[in-house]
């Protein structure tokens, strides 16, 4: 359920832990938790990996460049993605686009 609603709001730049929460019908505390225990991973964390996830697929079948991707899965700076992707998966979207 957690996953298909992140996926169902990717694009929205404006979709964080207060609408996950809402969504879900479940305090951020208990939400938290629950997240923590199963995935180890905080509510921020779990939304990210799986928008950088689905970027880095994007990357790789599409030939969109890293900006359209960026707002694509939801960030609103492209220089932002780059770093989060980068510390993700230790290489950066333009090596992967290259590669």
């Amino acid at each position: 359920n957690a996953v298909n609603l992140v996926f169902k709001n990717l694009s929205d730049p404006e979709f964080g832990v207060e609408k996950f929460c809402t969504e879900l019908n479940m305090s951020k505390a208990s939400l938290y938790r629950k997240l923590r225990a199963t995935t180890g991973q905080s509510i921020n964390e779990f939304i990210q990996n799986i928008r950088l996830k689905y970027a880095a697929r994007i990357l790789i079948e599409t030939d969109k460049n890293i900006s359209e991707i960026a707002y694509e899965v939801g960030f609103n700076d492209p220089k932002y993605f780059t770093r989060c992707f980068t510390k993700h998966f230790n290489v950066t979207p333009s090596s992967l686009l290259e590669g």
